[in-house]
């Protein structure tokens, strides 16, 4: 009989793969060998099983376990083989919809250091068109940007890295913290702080999640360290100087978006680009 058959070795280099692989399937009871010879050990196997060969490593190359393998050629079940790749479709369309969400992360991480390299005009304002945007507001003890020392942001920080463990959102999403507030919590030039906020791309981990209507925003790029309350109020209050001089009108908060920080250079006083950003409309409000 076995002068019909080929010797694991032959078997193994025609089928494609290690003779280790046939010695795996072999112990896993998935690709048995046609005939042993009970007097040296030598295993052998039919030509036409190269094809059985073939299968089984598509199924592994598309990730199926040994497990599962051995479950359809038990089973010899259609319905059960079906059944195995769905799970298995399942399993990969969440690894996309993950690694989707880590390029997200990595391309915004990307565009966060080429603002360092590249930086836009700063404390210059103007008007752009800006899309719908999801965005995420986290609630902190309230503080005047103009005292804060930098304590009171980092206390923010924590506050949000809480709300980011309570909810159990990977901190991968936790980048570019910024702020909003309300007109009401404009004293001058004077912020009140009440509330941090992140604007991410991906916004499915989140509860709470809020959006910035699309429309003209007045806008204008700052440059500080999170410390220097005074550079904050003179931002707030340079955008807030072209909104009154141009005549347009507030219909909104006013956001801070952090676009760049130095984080993984700088722990001790973080360096931020924000985009500074109020909602307007074009054409002023008649009594």
């Amino acid at each position: 009989m076995k002068d019909s058959l080929l010797r694991s070795g032959e078997f193994a280099q025609m089928a494609g793969v290690t003779k280790k692989a046939l010695q795996v399937y072999m112990d896993k009871g998935i690709l048995v060998p046609d005939y042993v010879d009970m007097e040296n050990g030598y295993r052998y196997y039919a030509r036409e099983r190269s094809a059985q060969v073939e299968e089984i490593v598509k199924m592994r190359e598309v990730g199926l376990s040994l497990d599962d393998i051995k479950d359809i050629v038990d089973r010899k079940d259609s319905l059960r083989y079906l059944d195995i790749l769905h799970k298995r479709l399942e399993q990969v369309e969440a690894s996309i919809a993950q690694l989707e969400q880590d390029r997200s992360i990595l391309r915004a991480r990307i565009e966060n250091q080429a603002m360092f390299l590249n930086p836009p005009a700063l404390r210059h304002c103007f008007v752009e068109y800006q899309p719908r945007r999801a965005y995420v507001r986290f609630p902190i003890n309230p503080y005047r940007a103009a005292a804060d020392s930098g304590t009171a942001w980092y206390e923010a920080l924590d506050a949000v890295r809480e709300a980011f463990r309570e909810k159990n959102v990977p901190l991968k999403y936790f980048q570019n913290v910024g702020a909003i507030f309300d007109m009401d919590e404009l004293d001058g030039s004077n912020v009140v702080y009440s509330h941090a906020a992140i604007w991410p791309d991906d916004a499915s981990p989140f509860d709470g999640v809020e959006h910035l209507e699309a429309g003209y925003y007045a806008c204008m790029y700052d440059q500080r360290y999170m410390s220097d309350g005074l550079a904050i109020s003179k931002a707030v209050s340079a955008l807030m100087e072209f909104v009154d001089t141009s005549d347009y009108t507030i219909c909104g908060s006013y956001f801070e978006e952090c676009v760049a920080e130095t984080t993984m250079f700088d722990f001790n006083r973080m360096l931020y680009v924000v985009k500074e950003q109020v909602p307007i409309a074009l054409d002023p409000q008649l009594d």
